[in-house]
């Protein structure tokens, strides 16, 4: 009966350290996402998850892995965007805009990523920088599919992403 207590403690105490804190004013959204980067004949396949927290000081998009290990944290404030990857190595830029551009060669946005998944057509062309983007919702999850070209990389790229608003 000690052993079975023990456990189950010590899954509370696991499952308890996996959560963060998020403020009450804060936006949170959370999804999955697939990147494929087919340059001439090879192609090249990423997939993971994402956690997009909206406050009104700052913007933290968590990115991890398919079995939920850190890939990038992006923190974007309105004096810097700071971004840590899983080797914790840390770039800064003046925005999330720049940042990512340096980093994979395509000027997105934290505030453009965030409009793709509240799927607000309303502020703008999605499309931007030959970019093709398109979103369907279907019960509450929103698909949203970007393709475009990444010069420095030459390739042809395609996003999805699966959002929801959380609670």
């Amino acid at each position: 009966m000690r052993k079975i207590n023990f456990l189950a403690l010590l899954c509370l105490l696991l499952l308890c350290s996996c959560t963060t804190l998020v403020p009450q004013n804060a936006e949170v959204w959370t999804g999955r996402f697939s990147v494929a980067s087919k340059s001439g004949t090879s192609v090249d396949r990423h997939s993971g998850s994402f956690r997009l927290i909206v406050l009104p000081e700052k913007k933290v998009l968590n990115i991890n892995g398919p079995f939920g290990a850190k890939i990038a944290s992006i923190e974007e404030t309105p004096n810097e965007c700071v971004l840590i990857n899983s080797d914790n190595e840390t770039y800064k830029a003046p925005n999330s805009a720049v940042l990512v551009n340096q980093i994979i060669g395509i000027p997105l946005s934290l505030d453009r990523f965030l409009a793709w998944v509240k799927n607000e057509k309303n502020t703008g062309d999605l499309n931007s920088h030959d970019w093709k983007v398109r979103s369907e919702d279907k019960e509450g999850v929103l698909r949203i599919r970007a393709e475009g070209y990444v010069p420095s990389t030459d390739s042809q790229v395609t996003l999805t992403i699966l959002s929801r608003k959380q609670p």
